[in-house]
């Protein structure tokens, strides 16, 4: 037996890694009480605060001018909050305020969220008209998808700071791994990620505002989709599975997240005005080529050997969860599922410098390079399938031209760089 519900409202509110209890609302406002913090410690002292009531577990404490101190990692009673990493502004005794942050809270696009019962019914011997039946629910837990667009690094510091990085709890729970590094950071699946979200979803119909239920989601888990067509904003469909409790939904006050800091750090269009590699390479044998670096090539003008229409790559992440329920808690394995990536491409552009008919099995390397050419400080995407094995080519067509779609098994690992 299962439940479904399907929601008008598409609005997500990400916390961090740990539950968060029922009467906290995150407003971005100031909370009561001051607070004070120092560059050399990650403890947050307040008077006459409420941290227990009006912080949540991931939320960023910032000052009064929304700068942002710190993201919460434990809220130890009222008075006292320990931040992730020592605070990055002092304040002292003053007002404070709390925000979801850039990477706690999501825009997202066609939401589907059901909560799912699985139950077991006894039927006990009785006479013709009557027999008792009991029902036990044996599970239950929350599953939803969404999809959202692909972000960029969005800042030109030197080394960016965690609070820049937009989406990093979805990417560290969907098993990839977050890797900072000068002037960029990499999602990789080279190393794997065990993180897991505690996630709002909160649910409201139209000209219905005096209600809002509230889904809270605990050991979030999931994977991506990655999803790109010439002329459109590369997507990501995320999956997610979670456990919820007893009493699914409870009315909050509403939540006001900033996405537009997300909204605004979303990538560019791939088109041939934007495109600034893509290079499909062969293996020598055993090795991985290495002609392409980090470094984005120069702009405007790239360097390409296929002319590429879409890129499709079901389940990037390459991990797949399966259910468990034990004495101590209910959860999500993981494992490793393969992923499968289509590329098409113009036959006959591509075939003076690559062919594909000649290339069944051989193990291939994937670079796509592309930004804002105007603008490019900050917004250059680097997408690379390490280690592709090429198990199809299909005829296919571009508007009117001929092309190829070519089936690759992923049996490496995929990093997305953002510079």
């Amino acid at each position: 037996m299962a439940q479904l519900a399907k929601f008008h409202e598409k609005a997500i509110a990400i916390y961090g890694c740990a539950q968060i209890a029922e009467n906290v609302s995150v407003i971005n406002t100031a909370p009561t009480g001051t607070v004070t913090t120092s560059l050399s410690t990650t403890a947050v002292t307040g008077v006459g605060t409420k941290f227990l009531t009006e912080v949540a577990l991931g939320s960023y404490i910032t000052n009064a001018t929304d700068i942002i101190v710190g993201r919460v990692l434990t809220v130890t009673s009222d008075t006292a909050i320990i931040l992730e990493a020592n605070s990055l502004v002092v304040i002292a005794a003053s007002a404070f305020r709390t925000a979801l942050g850039p990477k706690n809270a999501l825009a997202v696009l066609n939401l589907n969220f059901a909560v799912d019962l699985t139950s077991e019914a006894f039927q006990y011997t009785g006479d013709e008209l009557n027999r008792d039946e009991a029902t036990v629910i044996t599970d239950r837990f929350a599953k939803f998808d969404f999809e959202t667009f692909l972000p960029v690094k969005g800042t030109t510091s030197a080394t960016p700071l965690v609070s820049e990085v937009p989406m990093v709890d979805w990417f560290q729970s969907s098993g990839m791994s977050v890797t900072m590094g000068v002037g960029k950071y990499t999602i990789s699946n080279a190393t794997a990620s065990n993180k897991y979200m505690t996630i709002e979803i909160r649910r409201s119909s139209p000209d219905l505002t005096t209600t809002q239920k509230t889904y809270t989601i605990t050991n979030a888990r999931g994977l991506f989709d990655f999803d790109v067509n010439l002329g459109t904003k590369p997507k990501l469909k995320f999956n997610y599975q979670g456990n919820v409790p007893a009493t699914l939904s409870a009315e909050k006050l509403s939540i006001v997240a900033d996405f537009q800091n997300q909204k605004t750090t979303i990538s560019e269009s791939i088109k041939s005005t934007t495109v600034n590699l893509a290079l499909l390479e062969v293996w020598s044998g055993s090795t991985e080529p290495t002609s392409v670096s980090f470094t984005p090539p120069a702009l405007p003008t790239g360097t390409t050997n296929i002319v590429f229409n879409k890129v499709t790559a079901p389940n990037l992440t390459g991990f797949e969860y399966s259910r468990y329920m034990t004495s101590s808690v209910d959860g999500w394995s993981k494992g490793a599922s393969p992923t499968d990536v289509t590329l098409t491409i113009l036959e006959d552009t591509s075939a003076a410098t690559y062919n594909p008919d000649t290339k069944l099995e051989s193990l291939h390397k994937l670079t796509l390079n592309y930004s804002d050419i105007a603008d490019s400080a900050g917004k250059v995407v680097t997408v690379i399938f390490r280690k592709l094995e090429l198990t199809k080519v299909t005829a296919s067509k571009v508007a009117n031209y001929t092309g190829q779609d070519l089936g690759f098994r992923s049996v490496g690992y995929t990093d997305i760089i953002f510079s």
